[in-house]
C-alpha cells in the first residue's frame, strides 16, 4: 500500500500499470475506498486533466479498487457535481403497500 500512496504523476501511474503485480485496496466496507478514490482524484485534479490522462487516472483506480470502469464515471460525476464521494445507496426498504 505504501507503495500506491507515494505515487504523485501521470508517469508514475503510467509505470505502475505496466508492472506485473498490481495489489489492490484491502477495506472494511466502501467508505474507506471512496475516500481513497476523492483523494487521489484532488491530489492530480482530475477535473482539469486532458482526457488522456484522465483515461490513464480511471484505469489506475479500476485496477487498485477493483471497481468498474462504470461505477467510477459515477463516482466521478458525483466527485464533479459535489465534490465528494459517498454511499448513495438507501439504507431503508421499500415495502409495498398491501
Amino acid at each position: 500500500m505504501r507503495r500506491i500512496a507515494r505515487i504523485r504523476t501521470m508517469d508514475q501511474i503510467h509505470r505502475f500499470l505496466k508492472s506485473a503485480d498490481t495489489p489492490q485496496l484491502k477495506a472494511d466496507g466502501r467508505e474507506p475506498i471512496y475516500e481513497f478514490i476523492r483523494k487521489t482524484m484532488d491530489r492530480f485534479e482530475y477535473h482539469d486533466l486532458r482526457k488522456r490522462d484522465k483515461s490513464l487516472l480511471k484505469t489506475f483506480l479500476a485496477r487498485v479498487t477493483g471497481f468498474s470502469r462504470a461505477q467510477l464515471t459515477r463516482l466521478i460525476a458525483q466527485h464533479r457535481e459535489t465534490g465528494t464521494i459517498r454511499d448513495r445507496r438507501s439504507t431503508r426498504r421499500h415495502s409495498r403497500a398491501a
